[in-house]
Formats: C-alpha cells, structure tokens, sequence
C-alpha cells in the first residue's frame, strides 16, 4: 500500500515544531530536528490508516495555527488536507456499506 505524509516547507527547526510533533509521536527532540534537517517526514501512515490520516489532519492544522508551513504528500506528491478529509470520508462510507451488507446477510440467514 501507499502512504501519507507531512514535511515541513521551507522551515527550520523550533522548539514549536519539537512540541506539535512529540505531542502525536514518541520521536525525541534529536529525531525530529533530523526529519526536519533532511526535509523528512515528520509524520507518515499507511494510506488506509484512518486513525493515522486523522493524526496529519490534526499535526497539520496545528502547525498552520503557528505559523508554521507543512506539505502534505500521498504516494510522494503534494496534496491537500482536502483529499485527505475526502479519502476519510470514502472510508467511512465504505464501513457502512459494509455493515448493511454483513446486516443484510444475518436476516437473509435468519429467514430461512
């Protein structure tokens, strides 16, 4: 599977980015200041991790309340916080089609 996830644009190292980042990972402040330095993730997920994507939507967000400028990436190119709530959406979409389905099942056994 692909992946999502989320650099820094044009930034440097803060104190600030440190602070955003360890609040969602366990990296330490050395990690992070590397990912930062050689323009790496700073946060990535399985394409399919929705709790993940939730986790980009949130780093992401906060880091532009701060000023601080970041690029979300999906299968290494750029795109939006847009596609990222859309794809959750057809996630979440798909679960209940899926659990009409498994509920549909269940009464078409219990009726025979």
């Amino acid at each position: 599977m692909g992946m999502i996830g989320l650099k820094l644009a044009n930034q440097s190292f803060s104190a600030c980015v440190a602070k955003i980042i360890r609040k969602y990972t366990s990296y330490s402040i050395s990690d992070i200041k590397l990912k930062v330095q050689k323009e790496e993730y700073v946060f990535e997920c399985d394409y399919i991790d929705s709790e993940g994507i939730n986790t980009i939507i949130k780093i992401y967000k906060e880091m532009k309340e701060n000023g601080i400028d970041c690029v979300i990436y999906e299968h290494d190119e750029i795109t939006t916080i847009d596609f990222l709530h859309n794809l959750l959406l057809s996630y979440e979409e798909t679960e209940r089609q899926v659990e009409e389905e498994i509920e549909d099942e269940v009464l078409r056994e219990n009726n025979i």
